[in-house]
């Protein structure tokens, strides 16, 4: 296995792909009604693991391009600023802003958790024991029995915030029993099935490739595809009058979260945006019984996205490998002067050419291995010879 900036360069295409196939397949009804919401967090899985590991597999085709890539590799690696010893590419500038650009997305998410953290660390916990119950009821495996629980009329929505210390965060809102049960298997569910580290991972995906158009949705379809795991487990959980009730009490949340302003920052919601479309779909689902449906045949559908995710490493485009300055050391073979490499003088030092104008590398002093090589004083001089 072999990581190369080529096979990166493949997995963030890729990446992108699987992104935007969540994105549609989220979209189809037919899909969702027959298997229900395993596709999608196949598909999320997948599309995490091929960013994690950008490899070259054994069965990695290499193609080796002698032309197209080659020409653009050298458009983005020739340098077009040379201040003294500091020569400017294009590349080395799109890669400073990229890198300077997701270090001010993430310190800016950072500072917002931080805040957020200690805000909540100054509010006092629930003493209604009333929810401290249903929390105990909904919670059929013991895990958060030392839960805090916190009632503001600012927070927009129900959400669990935390994975080592969870707090669990709800609106000043009326919530009838049924409603107040579904809410909290909803949240557990989130905490049970580790959605915090998806969502963060996710998230820090979408952050790394802030300049990616086929990335911004990623955030956004993880949590709702999230929301809609944790639907399912409502379902599992609660009979068909329950399951109405928890859908009146997302009704209450969605009319109550336009009044107010505290939205967690890396936390599951109960209502994490306010698309529409988005939502009538979690309601179908649920109210069309879909997820409970028995006809769903998993083992179909996921040889086919394995081999899709397979695929993805089955070709990796290359450009044809030219000699390096580097490539020349102490104790190797001297070229001649007919190799093809020549050097052009420059103000601070030497560029490094092959025929006919292929850039190579730059050098402050010609070296030992190299000292046959022509020295000419522009490309043009050297075409002439």
């Amino acid at each position: 296995m072999d990581f190369t900036v080529f096979s990166f360069a493949m997995a963030v295409v890729w990446t992108g792909i699987f992104a935007k196939l969540i994105s549609v397949l989220r979209k189809r009804m037919s899909i969702l009604q027959y298997f229900s919401v395993y596709p999608l967090l196949i598909l999320l899985l997948f599309c995490i693991l091929r960013i994690i590991l950008p490899l070259e597999l054994p069965y990695t085709i290499v193609i080796k391009s002698e032309n197209i890539v080659p020409m653009v590799q050298d458009f983005f690696r020739t340098p077009f600023i040379r201040l003294g010893n500091i020569h400017i590419s294009l590349m080395l500038l799109i890669s400073i802003i990229w890198i300077l650009g997701a270090i001010v997305i993430l310190l800016r998410r950072l500072w917002n958790y931080y805040h957020f953290k200690r805000f909540l660390n100054f509010l006092p916990a629930s003493e209604d024991k009333r929810l401290y119950h249903f929390v105990k009821k909904a919670d059929t495996y013991g895990r958060l029995h030392h839960v805090k629980i916190i009632v503001r009329s600012e927070v927009e929505s129900p959400a669990i915030v935390g994975c080592i210390h969870p707090v669990v965060l709800l609106p000043k809102i009326a919530f009838e029993d049924d409603e107040l049960l579904g809410i909290f298997v909803h949240e557990i569910s989130h905490y049970t099935y580790k959605h915090h580290f998806i969502k963060l991972i996710a998230e820090f995906i979408s952050i790394c490739f802030w300049w990616n158009p086929l990335f911004r949705t990623l955030s956004a379809e993880t949590a709702h595809t999230l929301e809609m795991h944790s639907d399912k487990a409502v379902c599992s959980r609660l009979n068909a009058v329950q399951q109405k009730k928890y859908i009146d009490g997302i009704v209450k949340v969605i009319s109550n979260k336009k009044y107010n302003n505290i939205a967690p920052s890396f936390s599951n919601s109960l209502v994490e945006e306010m698309d529409t479309e988005k939502l009538q779909q979690r309601f179908h689902m649920i109210l069309g019984n879909y997820y409970q449906n028995k006809r769903k045949a998993h083992f179909v559908i996921l040889p086919f996205i394995l081999s899709i995710f397979l695929l993805s490493y089955a070709v990796v485009i290359q450009p044809y490998s030219e000699p390096e300055a580097s490539d020349y050391e102490e104790g190797m073979e001297i070229p001649d002067e007919d190799c093809g490499l020549y050097f052009v003088k420059t103000k601070d030092g030497y560029d490094l050419y092959l025929y006919p104008e292929k850039f190579i590398d730059h050098m402050d002093e010609i070296q030992d291995t190299l000292q046959k090589l022509r020295v000419y004083s522009s490309t043009e001089e050297a075409n002439k010879k």
